[in-house]
């Protein structure tokens, strides 16, 4: 019997087990037990497998939406009232109703129909309000930017202190790369940085599959020096272009390894390579023209013929290319001066949508390329494949941000093994979201112009550079404003980049003493050279944090040794046919190596500068007053919002006995309260920051609720830090917040009192 109609003949036996009694062993699909076929059902955190007009489910994670209300077994026969319809896919009907459960009207509610013991009830799965997609999404579109924002925060949990993101040769931070530096943010900067600085560590001279990490790697690497103008990666560059000229075939496209070996050319590769050379070359890196020209001359060989082969072969027809038609519009973007070939890829992609999933070993790239490549079609071509793709890109999101490419055909019919979809969502979330990030235009593959850390500049513009390589941000900002008109652009582009680079020193200084604080020294220490190697050694920011290290050295080796024992266990995941592959995915499932939370300051303290907060005390400082003390009786409700304060001192932390030169805190007791405001949602984790003697004894008020009492406190030069409950971070809210204290002193004295309040999301 021919292999797919075994396949096939298997499927009333699956209809059959659907049925069986929940939680015992049931096998759903000949490959279900493979993540990288199964499919992953939207921000739920299930995944299941779908035959006829049912989905079955097959994995839910844990802490996810769907934990408690789908189970492996579950048979899901509709969503929000409707049945899957007999002659329609049950994942576009599924992905087109997560896009309006995620609506402010929905208020996330996602109803399934449920098949569970032979009976079917409805089951409501809580997802994530995401708001709506705006007519022109991407662009103009607050939910996508929340996704890109999310993605993102993905990736940086995943990406560790090195700079790598687990995955095969590497390319999963060649991808994670491009999309923490599109995203114009300072924190994810410094990701990008260190992404960029790993990279630049590895030679791809000899590995194996050396195409792949040469060209994906060469455009990480140049997108970010065109974006920050990093001078320190231009001799990785420069020697990567050596290897990619070398590497070329004959008829201008590169085989999986250089040198070539016999297989053959792939031009999803070549393509690839063809752009970081282009793109290499516009950071001023001399690169050989003719490899760049031979390239051309290959892929322009199907212009108006088709789309582009596997190798070098006939054009194919009706086929989606798995992204290499995408590949060569932007190629012949970068390269310029040939609209014709641009429009025509372009127009290629945007027809596509119809079968996007097409592709050999699974559609991933169709899906990174297209829209990159579509954009060049017009807005009418990009709203035609996009629209018709928004239910592929709702379901291909995952609960905790990321997204993942979902299985195609080929994966299904078991002939490959879903690998990007198996990987994760660390090994496809960086390509995968990158489209999103298409309005900030911050990468050139995104559309960015030419950028003033390129080969050649006008002199002025030249000169003020130079400042930007020296870092004297007076002097930049002075010769920024005396450029002509006519080098506006590249103002607005040296501007933004200095900022950033502010900004982004200023994160990762934050995550370096978080990282101290909380016991993990290798990443303070990573984090750390990063920064030197960025700003310089001797920069006058990092004298301070470098004493710290000094200080710390001693842990950096165990920490080391941590993050190495992580890698080793993902290395094993990518052998998932081996038994010890098996063993380890059991082991990690998502899970991603603990990184230090990454604290910021909701009520900060007098530690920087001082702080005022409104002040009421009585009772003589060492004496304990009658236990009817008639000052209670003037502050009822004091803790509470809504308390009139008018009349209370206002004092300056840190608050000190003030021997008669200013207001201070002379009394037994004090009353404190100050207002926060929360301009975003409010954070997950709550960290308390006291300082006061060990003769002291706080009592801490969120919002009118007591969340902390701190007897004795610590060493009065240092800040005791005092974790406190998810409860406490519940009682937060974005607006304005209240913080009080109750403090009483058990003895005379001049020790400090200063209170602070930090918060952390989810890493």
């Amino acid at each position: 019997m021919h292999r797919r109609t075994r396949f096939l003949a298997f499927v009333p036996l699956l209809a059959m087990l659907a049925a069986a009694a929940h939680g015992q062993a049931v096998v759903w699909s000949p490959h279900a037990a493979y993540q990288g076929r199964q499919v992953n059902l939207g921000p739920t955190g299930a995944r299941g497998w779908v035959h006829d007009q049912t989905i079955y489910v097959v994995a839910v994670q844990k802490g996810s939406p769907a934990e408690g209300v789908l189970a492996p077994g579950d048979a899901i026969l509709g969503v929000n009232g409707r049945r899957f319809p007999k002659d329609e896919d049950p994942r576009v009907v599924l992905g087109n109703a997560i896009t309006k459960s995620e609506t402010e009207a929905r208020g996330g509610r996602l109803d399934l129909l449920v098949q569970r013991d032979g009976k079917e009830e409805s089951r409501t799965v809580r997802i994530r309000v995401m708001g709506s997609y705006s007519p022109t999404w991407p662009f103009a579109c607050a939910k996508s930017a929340r996704i890109l924002r999310e993605a993102c925060a993905h990736l940086a949990v995943r990406q560790y202190p090195d700079g790598h993101v687990q995955g095969e040769l590497g390319m999963d931070t060649m991808w994670a790369g491009p999309l923490l530096l599109a995203s114009g943010e300072a924190k994810y900067l410094e990701n990008a940085r260190r992404a960029a600085y790993w990279l630049t560590a590895q030679d791809y001279a000899t590995v194996g599959l050396n195409s792949w990490p040469a060209g994906y790697g060469g455009l990480c690497v140049a997108e970010y020096y065109l974006a920050t103008g990093d001078r320190s990666v231009l001799p990785w560059l420069e020697r990567l272009a050596k290897v990619l000229a070398a590497g070329q075939m004959r008829c201008g496209s590169w085989g999986h390894s250089a040198p070539w070996g016999g297989y053959g050319a792939v031009n999803q590769v070549g393509l690839t390579c063809m752009i970081a050379l282009i793109l290499t070359r516009e950071c001023g890196v001399a690169v050989d023209d003719a490899a760049i020209q031979r390239s051309a001359d290959f892929f322009r060989r199907y212009v108006d013929k088709g789309w582009v082969p596997y190798g070098d072969h006939p054009p194919w027809v009706g086929r989606s290319g798995n992204g290499k038609n995408a590949l060569a519009a932007a190629a012949f973007e970068l390269l310029g001066g040939e609209p014709e070939a641009v429009r025509y890829f372009a127009r290629t992609v945007a027809a596509s949508h119809p079968y996007r999933e097409d592709g050999h070993t699974g559609s991933y790239f169709s899906f990174f390329w297209g829209p990159l490549a579509a954009i060049h079609a017009g807005d009418t071509a990009l709203r035609t494949l996009l629209d018709h793709q928004t239910w592929y890109y709702d379901l291909a999101r995952t609960w905790d941000g990321g997204v993942v490419n979902l299985p195609n055909p080929e994966n299904l019919g078991g002939r490959t093994p879903g690998h990007y979809t198996w990987c994760g969502t660390r090994h496809t979330t960086g390509g995968m979201a990158l489209f999103y990030a298409l309005p900030g235009r911050r990468l050139r593959i995104l559309g960015a112009p030419r950028s003033v850390f390129g080969a050649s500049v006008p002199a002025p513009v030249a000169a003020a550079r130079m400042l930007y390589d020296q870092r004297k941000w007076k002097e930049l900002e002075a010769a920024l404003a005396r450029l002509a008109p006519d080098h506006k652009r590249f103002a607005g582009q040296l501007a933004t980049a200095a900022r950033l680079q502010r900004e982004s020193v200023a994160c990762a200084l934050r995550d370096f003493h978080s990282s101290i604080a909380e016991g993990d020294a290798y990443r303070a220490s990573e984090l750390l050279k990063s920064l030197e190697r960025r700003i310089g050694k001797d920069n006058p920011q990092l004298a301070a944090p470098q004493k710290l290290m000094a200080a710390n050295e001693q842990w950096v080796e165990e920490g080391s040794k941590y993050y190495a024992a992580w890698s080793t266990l993902r290395d094993y995941t990518w052998q998932y046919w081996h038994y010890y592959g098996h063993r380890a995915t059991d082991l990690l499932a998502d899970v991603a190596p603990r990184a230090p939370r990454i604290w910021e300051p909701l009520v900060a303290t007098a530690e920087t500068e001082p702080q005022s907060w409104k002040a009421f005390q009585w009772g003589e400082a060492g004496a304990e007053p009658p236990a009817e003390d008639p000052a209670w009786a003037k502050v009822d409700g004091w803790q509470k919002s809504g308390f009139d304060d008018a009349a209370w001192d206002t004092l300056e932390a840190p608050l000190r006995n003030s021997r008669g030169k200013q207001p201070g805190w002379n009394s037994r007791h004090i009353l404190l309260r100050r207002s926060f405001t929360l301009d975003a949602p409010a954070p997950s984790h709550l960290l308390l920051l006291l300082k006061n003697g060990k003769e002291y004894a706080s009592d801490v008020y969120l919002n009118g609720v007591l969340v902390a009492r701190v007897v004795r406190g610590e060493h009065p030069r240092r800040y005791a830090r005092v974790p406190l409950a998810d409860q406490a971070a519940a009682l937060l809210k974005q607006g304005e917040n209240l913080i009080a204290v109750h403090c009483r002193k058990d003895a005379a004295g001049g020790r400090l009192l200063d209170v602070g309040l930090l918060g952390a999301r989810p890493r």
